[in-house]
């Protein structure tokens, strides 16, 4: 019982910082403790981020989140770039699919974001950009970003918790919950 009230006190911070909420992970916690630390290694997979600018990081994982069609997930995605200081014009581009003025190494990582997890294909000259800019360690980083905030969202669709992404409004109460 005390094992599970720390983890419902250590899953509410984690929805403070995020933004959103846990319902998901909570579930998780009251089911079995066993899952829960399961499901905490995937965080572990995600963060932190040590190989890529900032920048490039929260593209991957903007564009898996988006790629995954869950409105939470991108919000959290939204509230976390923010944090990491990503200015709002840059992340409602990234959101709206408009590479055009980012650096020509994250506008690689948004291709080839959307092109592994958005249409299940490969984009060797966006992994060859990445790979260039950033090493192999970034090229790794990237994919763990990318294909983790994918994974999110379908562990929570198929427990039944995922909302549908609606960008406009996803984007309009980031704004508003920052302001």
């Amino acid at each position: 019982m005390l094992l599970k009230k720390l983890a419902a006190h250590i899953i509410r911070r984690a929805e403070n910082r995020i933004g959103v909420k846990l319902d998901y992970t909570h579930k998780i916690a009251e089911t079995h403790m066993g899952l829960l630390m399961r499901y905490n290694r995937i965080f572990g997979f995600l963060d932190p981020n040590k190989h890529v600018p900032a920048l490039a990081y929260h593209t991957a994982r903007l564009r898996g989140a988006i790629a995954a069609d869950c409105g939470i997930c991108v919000e959290a995605e939204i509230n976390l770039a923010g944090q990491a200081g990503l200015d709002e014009a840059t992340i409602d581009a990234v959101l709206r699919s408009d590479y055009s003025e980012l650096p020509e190494d994250v506008t690689a990582v948004a291709n080839l974001t959307d092109a592994v997890v958005g249409r299940y294909e490969d984009d060797t000259e966006a992994r060859e950009i990445i790979k260039t800019a950033y090493g192999d360690a970034g090229l790794i980083e990237v994919s763990f970003a990318m294909n983790g905030a994918a994974l999110l969202p379908n562990i929570k669709r198929a427990m039944g918790y995922a909302t549908v992404c609606d960008i406009a409004v996803l984007r309009r109460q980031a704004w508003l919950s920052a302001g």
